[in-house]
């Protein structure tokens, strides 16, 4: 086999790997499209809304976002920061 054959093959076999990746989790990739959908007319949360917040629920809270982030992560300078 020569090198052009080769990297046809290795393209071929390379979209192949992909199709049944992209199949594989195809309902996966709905629910993540319904989901933001659903949440589109959501805006960020304002750092007012954290001030309603009880000491119990902003804990609930940071205790939930490094769950989501990990916890060595750098906290984020205000709540609407997520990246």
């Amino acid at each position: 086999m020569d090198v052009s054959s080769y990297l046809v093959n290795a393209a071929i076999r390379q979209m192949a790997e992909v199709e049944a990746a992209e199949a594989e989790f195809a309902a996966v990739d709905a629910l993540i499209a319904d989901a933001e959908g659903r949440a589109e007319h959501y805006g960020p949360v304002d750092d007012a809304d954290a001030e309603s917040l009880s000491a119990d629920e902003r804990r609930e809270v940071d205790e939930a976002m490094r769950l989501v982030y990990g916890a060595g992560e750098a906290p984020g300078r205000s709540r609407g920061e997520v990246a």
